[in-house]
């Protein structure tokens, strides 16, 4: 909201109830105000609470918050898991360079020599698979 007071050199724009009570402090006369400020102020806040309902931002944001946080959880886990094959290491790497990819540092870190690495890791699986191939046949 926007306070307009002649003891204001201008308007002074106001998004909580402790503001005001801050610059109130300095001038008593606006105390006079305060009623008016908070029952406007608690207007403004119902109208964003409705509106929030209406279109499910914060219900939202809690989800993506709580989704981040499982995926974090369950990245966490797989890196910290032993690799069992040069396929489990393979697709550590993979979840390691899909997260990574997108994060800020992404220019900085060396993505390319990862992915070098992941291929010479399927190559080889690959490699080996063949040569137990052969073994066995």
């Amino acid at each position: 909201m926007v306070l307009h007071a002649a003891e204001l050199p201008s308007p002074v724009q106001l998004g909580s109830l402790r503001q005001f009570d801050e610059l109130a402090a300095g001038l008593p006369s606006l105390c006079s105000q305060r009623n008016k400020v908070a029952a406007t102020l608690c207007a403004h806040q119902q109208r964003w609470d409705d509106a929030d309902r209406a279109i499910g931002y914060t219900a939202t944001k809690q989800e993506e918050a709580s989704a981040s946080a499982d995926e974090e959880r369950l990245i966490a886990m797989l890196l910290a898991a032993d690799a069992a094959s040069l396929h489990g290491l393979s697709a550590k790497l993979d979840v390691l360079i899909a997260v990574g990819a997108d994060g800020a540092e992404g220019r900085h870190f060396p993505w390319p020599e990862l992915r070098r690495i992941r291929r010479d890791i399927v190559r080889l699986a690959q490699l080996q698979s063949q040569t137990t191939a052969t073994i066995t046949a």
